[in-house]
């Protein structure tokens, strides 16, 4: 069963300059505390990533999974598990909508349904975490001077 996990922020940059930092997977270990390698296989023209491999720690063991990106111009950056790797499904997206103050309000959703046993109430726990802890480093990485 997938447990989802929302969160929204809001960001002082452009959705541009925000799709940059979301399309620049290999640099996800220095602001994603939880990630700990990635691997880009294919980008398209634009040197967007379509697909990836990355290791995430999970607290109780590290995992390896492999994305497939699909994007809607620099508004929307979605992602969704190839089947194979240690996790059952995890499906997810950015969205950037521009908001009245000139910057950006950010939207993350995710979906993860990990095929072991892990009880439900921390699944929904470590979903919306994992939501919260992606925006807050995009934040932080976007506004650093």
């Amino acid at each position: 069963m997938a447990h989802t996990g929302t969160s929204t922020i809001d960001i002082d940059a452009t959705c541009e300059d925000l799709m940059a930092i979301v399309c620049d997977l290999e640099s996800y270990p220095e602001w994603v505390s939880d990630v700990k390698q990635v691997e880009i296989h294919e980008s398209d023209a634009e040197g967007r990533p379509l697909s990836s491999t990355m290791t995430v720690d999970v607290t109780i063991r590290e995992v390896t999974y492999t994305l497939d990106y699909s994007y809607e111009g620099d508004e929307r950056m979605s992602w969704k598990s190839r089947p194979g790797g240690d996790v059952k499904h995890i499906e997810g997206s950015y969205t950037f909508e521009i908001n009245d103050d000139g910057g950006t309000t950010v939207t993350y959703d995710l979906a993860i349904d990990p095929g072991f046993p892990v009880p439900g109430f921390l699944l929904k726990r470590a979903a919306k975490h994992i939501a919260a802890a992606a925006l807050d480093g995009l934040k932080a990485r976007a506004e650093e001077d």
